[in-house]
């Protein structure tokens, strides 16, 4: 009886060591796989001698600014793309700038991605628009499809 009661308990002591392993690889990727938000946009708009403009011309320096304040603690790249508004196709790159972030919970900072139009609004291309792409998140914030706040040209 004594070889069957120690086989029992070497036998319950590897199952609660299996339990424990299983429920500490439950955990620690529960852990990981805790969702981040995204940092929110708070404002984009347009420049063009220093003054706000929702129309510019052909050739002129545009600066777009982007606001963005972090809801949590944000580290990794942002995306901070122009893009032709192009109607009845698809969209195309037009100007992009990616930024490396470490923002703190609750800090705001400002992008500012300078470009020229080349090309003016009219026919198939509608204006330009800002989308922004947080990596990792693996999300992205796309300017509202109206006119304004997305720019015409010229």
């Amino acid at each position: 009886m004594g070889r069957r009661t120690r086989k029992g308990q070497a036998f319950i002591l590897i199952l609660l060591v299996l339990l424990g392993i299983i429920v500490l690889f439950a955990l620690l990727s529960a852990r990981s796989a805790r969702v981040k938000s995204a940092p929110t946009i708070q404002e984009v708009f347009w420049r063009v001698d220093g003054r706000r403009v929702t129309t510019a011309g052909v050739g002129d320096e545009v600066e777009v600014h982007v606001v963005v304040k972090a809801t949590e603690e944000y580290v990794g790249s942002i995306v901070v793309k122009i893009r032709k508004d192009v109607s009845l196709w698809f969209d195309s790159d037009y100007s992009l700038k990616t930024v490396p972030a470490n923002l703190r919970g609750g800090q705001e900072t400002e992008f500012i991605l300078e470009f020229v139009p080349d090309e003016a609004s009219g026919g198939s291309l509608r204006g330009y628009f800002v989308e922004v792409e947080f990596s990792e998140t693996h999300t992205s914030w796309v300017m509202e499809s109206s006119y304004p706040p997305r720019l015409k040209v010229t």
